[in-house]
């Protein structure tokens, strides 16, 4: 996830993720697993490194 998808820039708004965390929703699993495409295709080891990412950083 790079800072222009997350933050916004320019036209680009900023991500539902950000947005999400900014107003205080911490149900955010859904956005957080789908950024794990690579030229828009789906990456099964981006999926499951993102999976492995929220359980570290986000379950207690």
């Amino acid at each position: 996830m790079g800072p222009y998808r997350l933050l916004g820039y320019g036209k680009m708004p900023k991500s539902t993720l950000i947005r999400k965390l900014e107003s205080g929703n911490r149900d955010i699993y859904a956005d957080f697993v789908k950024y794990c495409h690579y030229k828009g295709k789906k990456i099964p080891s981006i999926e499951r490194r993102r999976k492995e990412e929220y359980e570290r950083l986000f379950v207690p």
